[in-house]
């Protein structure tokens, strides 16, 4: 026969049970927030690199945490976020704009990452063989072109490149997809007759005398936000706090990275990261690499005229009009003014 436990027994029992639960979710409330930022090429995006230095970092591991993930481009990065696979990504304009109109998702910039085009500054250029005999956008008709990924900020402005200075449509060429490092060994190797190279890989492959530039970023789009950190909505709302912080670190590492005095350390983290000579990085955060924002606040003019680019090229059928639905300053604000206050 059994026995009932007596109330004492029970009481203590629920007593206990309640202080665990009581514990656990108090514990859970103190983990940091794990932000997952989906990023395509280094160092361009720095992303997997920012968070290596952790003396100048306030709030990592505290009330944040970053997992970067890979991706080929941008648009593999909005079926991911769409999918809420990743929580931050390195969006190009398109994405953006697929993001609202297509997958209907409450998405907005927040930061800069990189801007091509300005004057004075490195502009993605796209290669060709010198003995290939292209010379111009007509000569590319029925030759097979290397992109990283379809709707990608190179992407784009090889579309537009193509639409007003050809016109070149798709059905007059092939279009073979790969990663940033594999098109200079896949234009060498005679597998494509074009393709964007970016840096180191562009001076390097300009001193071979083997290769020249057939037209840059610059010629296609002028001045533009290439890509920007992007999230949806929800998640800067939920987790508004610990993104300040997160910002407020993300900028000051990058503001590290860009110091001059810091150039060599800067330099010796991207080789070991990318498995690179470091005096092939030497161009990082000069003239020769993408302009950036000091304080990585997006250029929201050049976001909307790379948008309305898209329309051009046919990408998107309808504008976007990005501000102010689908831009949040508030964080690099934010983290601007906490990092100003600590120099007085």
């Amino acid at each position: 026969m059994r026995h009932a436990w007596p109330l004492w027994r029970r009481v203590e029992l629920v007593a206990a049970t309640m202080v665990a639960l009581i514990v656990a979710v108090s514990a859970q409330a103190q983990e940091p927030l794990k932000i997952r930022i989906g990023w395509a090429q280094m160092p361009g995006h720095m992303i997997p690199v920012l968070y290596s230095k952790p003396e100048i970092l306030k709030h990592y591991g505290k009330s944040y945490t970053v997992e970067p993930i890979l991706f080929r481009g941008s648009t593999p990065q909005l079926t991911a976020m769409a999918a809420r696979e990743i929580d931050m990504g390195a969006f190009a304009p398109l994405a953006l704009a697929l993001a609202v109109q297509k997958a209907h998702l409450d998405v907005k910039a927040v930061a800069d990452i990189l801007q091509d085009g300005l004057p004075d500054y490195h502009s993605d250029s796209f290669f060709v063989r010198v003995d290939s005999g292209i010379r111009s956008i007509a000569d590319l008709k029925g030759k097979r072109i290397g992109t990283n990924a379809i709707g990608s900020a190179i992407d784009t402005a090889m579309r537009v490149m193509f639409k007003e200075h050809g016109p070149l449509e798709a059905r007059d060429f092939t279009l073979i997809e790969a990663s940033f490092p594999n098109i200079p060994i896949m234009l060498e190797e005679g597998k494509i007759d074009m393709g964007p190279v970016l840096q180191p890989f562009h001076e390097q492959l300009l001193k071979t005398g083997r290769y020249q530039v057939l037209f840059s970023a610059r010629d296609a789009l002028g001045p533009v936000q290439f890509v920007f950190l992007a999230a949806r909505t929800e998640f800067l709302e939920q987790n508004r706090a610990a993104l300040y912080d997160f910002f407020e670190d993300h900028v000051r590492a990058m503001r590290w990275f860009n110091d001059p005095a810091n150039h060599d350390e800067a330099v010796k983290i991207i080789a070991a990261f990318t498995k690179q000579k470091p005096e092939d990085l030497q161009y990082v955060f000069t003239k020769g690499d993408y302009f950036r924002d000091p304080y990585l606040v997006p250029n929201v003019t050049g976001i909307q005229s790379m948008a309305d680019a898209c329309v051009t090229a046919g990408l998107i059928s309808d504008k976007l009009q990005v501000a102010p639905n689908y831009v949040d300053m508030s964080f690099v604000a934010e983290a601007r003014r906490r990092i100003e206050a600590d120099r007085h």
